[in-house]
């Protein structure tokens, strides 16, 4: 079952008796439990008939012991464990016990197994669940997806937003939509009595994330812009991005150039490089690669290797105490503003 056909399931009121939801999505992960717990558990028996357990101390016979306890003045009982470590750590003594169970449990009752992150698919564990139950992973929208949840956001404050504000609003904020909904929320709230979210509205109030600062820095390479570049580097580290972070994400977006650009010289259109990028291993965000895809342009192959390889032996060199971090950062972006990154 996908998280879609979960939220169509639990509007049925025809709950079952075993769950997993998991996954990288966490706010529509979290709206998914709170909705199952206000369609099958009635508000005014809940502090009887709902229990919460901590996976992460937990054992099989206590899991067990609350699932075979009747509900009390309703037909229903609810139980979730909350990172169970026998779906993402080590494993315990009393998994086989608990997998035997997970083959019956109570009818009465409904055994939710939430985690946060990815669970280990190989986990037994995890098999159980998907074999007698519903294992659902909880994936980041896809693009065409993300503009629908953040058009209908934006509608439900009585706010319009043209195309390429909504675009240009989805690159600054990322894909997680936690972050999303609070932005949404501070923009509406900013535009009072007005019925459009502008770009100055967005420029003005939204903290951009890493990700889109890394954009601008590799944009301010392109064009050898020295000053732009330490000043968006600078913004990394105010948002609280690590160098060895800071160099991952430069790292990772040399990457994406290199991909496009390759791909781009055998000719592949962009429609297909994308195609291409978003499958595994690569799952690329669509903006990912069409930013990618227009800085490639800006660099040869040979250069976009050679920043690559700086990344790398800037990272070596920061971790082996040869250089200063904050210096080997700075020294780092005054070469790739130089007129030949090699």
């Amino acid at each position: 079952m996908d998280y879609m056909a979960l939220f169509t399931h639990i509007q049925k009121g025809k709950p079952g008796s075993l769950y997993l939801l998991h996954g990288p999505e966490e706010f529509t992960k979290g709206e998914a439990l709170n909705q199952m717990i206000e369609q099958w558990i009635p508000q005014q028996v809940r502090d009887l008939n709902y229990q919460v357990i901590d996976g992460t101390e937990t054992t099989a016979d206590t899991i067990i012991a609350a699932c075979e306890t009747l509900p009390f003045l309703s037909d229903r009982r609810m139980v979730v464990v909350k990172d169970y470590t026998g779906l993402t750590g080590q494993r315990s003594e009393d998994e086989d016990i608990l997998k035997k169970y997970l083959a019956n449990v109570s009818s009465s009752t409904s055994l939710v197994f939430y985690v946060r992150g990815n669970a280990e698919k190989k986990r037994m564990i995890y098999k159980a669940i998907a074999k007698y139950g519903e294992a659902v992973e909880f994936v980041r929208l896809k693009h065409p997806d993300l503009i629908k949840w953040a058009r209908k956001r934006f509608k439900n404050y009585n706010k319009k937003i043209s195309n390429p504000d909504l675009e240009h609003f989805i690159l600054q904020v990322g894909n997680n939509l936690e972050d999303m909904k609070n932005e949404i929320e501070k923009l509406a709230a900013y535009a009072g009595n007005s019925s459009e979210v502008t770009r100055a509205d967005i420029d003005k109030l939204v903290a951009p994330s890493p990700e889109f600062t890394v954009f601008q820095f590799i944009d301010a390479v392109s064009v050898r812009q020295k000053s732009a570049a330490l000043q968006q580097m600078n913004a990394l580290l105010e948002q609280g991005q690590s160098i060895f972070g800071i160099l991952s994400l430069i790292a990772r977006q040399f990457k994406i150039m290199l991909l496009c650009k390759g791909y781009d010289e055998m000719g592949y259109t962009l429609n297909q490089i994308k195609d291409k990028l978003a499958a595994k291993p690569y799952a690329l965000h669509p903006y990912s690669i069409q930013k990618g895809m227009q800085q490639s342009r800006s660099f040869t192959m040979e250069q976009l290797r050679h920043g690559l390889n700086q990344c790398v032996e800037l990272d070596y060199g920061i971790k082996s105490g040869k250089i200063k971090d904050r210096l080997g950062m700075e020294l780092l972006v005054i070469k790739m503003c130089s007129e030949q990154i090699s």
